[in-house]
């Protein structure tokens, strides 16, 4: 379907101005890329009929589909190209490239970009790390500083009294994440409401760190690359080799969850675990059909009510050999 609207998009944004020569358009002329324009004109007065009005509306999705699409894989085009390109291949006139000749081209060129981005990664990567153990060193040595063996640095700025939890527990925390040049990436704070937690799905620097930590306790936490997200980062907002660094706050322990009893029994075969990903053939994906998720709940409920028909209307019973 992102091929698809990859193709479509370049057509209907561009083509119109590579015919408008012979065909002046009934709309109002195309802004220039990325603008936006306000037109107190009633919509359906702006076309000549209902096929018109679609096929602009289906344009200007796909094409700002595709403009996000085009920025996020980095890729660079000349728009006067794709449209001619498009228009002519379109209408069944001659390209200057075949199918095999064009997707030989595309697939080049995204392994260059991906390329270059690999190497991108790689030199931010090596700087992060440079500065990341330059700073740690550093920091170390700082009053209040402590280093753990892992390599995880703390300082307590509030002493809490309360429990500690355990590396199966849920937590109640605030926090506030930063990069080294003070960067914030994520808050609680500036989302407005504490975050939960389970102790053992977060970073290896933040389980470690939790455990230590009693209820009520505010640390500032100093976050290696290893016991953070590694080489990898997480883009766009985390680079790779980053060291992190966060002010946490534990508020609370939250009381493990007594099991029911339908948790607690075993699965039966058949027993819904998990939600299920519905992924259509290729021939429905070409009909506008879209990968489905259906939810484990929905699936408990389907199949209740199938053992409920199964219940009020018995199989029949087999006829007598």
């Amino acid at each position: 379907m992102k091929n698809f609207a990859f193709t479509l998009a370049a057509g209907v944004l561009l083509g119109s101005a590579a015919s408008a020569q012979n065909n002046p358009p009934t709309v109002p002329p195309t802004p220039p890329v990325g603008a936006t324009t306000t037109n107190s004109t009633p919509v359906e007065s702006r076309f000549k009929d209902a096929n018109e009005k679609n096929s602009y509306a289906i344009g200007v999705m796909i094409s700002q589909d595709m403009q996000r699409n085009l920025k996020r894989g980095g890729y660079e085009f000349n728009p006067e190209v794709v449209a001619r390109a498009f228009t002519e291949s379109i209408n069944g006139r001659p390209t200057i490239l075949n199918n095999a000749e064009a997707e030989s081209i595309v697939r080049a060129y995204g392994a260059e970009l991906r390329q270059k981005a690999e190497e991108k990664r790689r030199i931010e990567g090596e700087k992060n790390k440079a500065e990341g153990e330059k700073f740690l060193a550093e920091n170390k040595e700082k009053l209040g500083v402590i280093t753990l063996p892992s390599g995880l640095q703390y300082k307590v700025l509030i002493e809490g009294k309360g429990p500690k939890p355990m590396t199966n527990d849920t937590v109640v925390t605030h926090y506030r994440g930063t990069l080294l040049d003070g960067t914030e990436f994520d808050s609680s704070i500036a989302k407005g409401q504490p975050a939960t937690f389970a102790v053992n799905r977060v970073v290896k620097g933040w389980t470690e760190a939790l455990q230590l930590m009693p209820t009520g306790s505010k640390w500032q936490l100093f976050i290696p690359p290893d016991l953070g997200y590694g080489a990898n980062g997480s883009p766009p907002k985390i680079g790779p080799n980053a060291v992190l660094t966060f002010e946490l706050e534990l508020l609370e322990i939250k009381p493990p969850v007594a099991p029911t009893a339908a948790a607690a029994a075993p699965s039966s075969p058949g027993a819904v675990t998990s939600d299920i990903i519905k992924v259509p053939s290729k021939a429905e994906l070409e009909k506008g059909a879209k990968i489905e998720v259906i939810k484990k709940e929905d699936l408990e409920r389907l199949q209740q009510e199938a053992a409920g028909r199964r219940s009020t209307n018995p199989p029949p019973i087999p006829p007598k050999k």
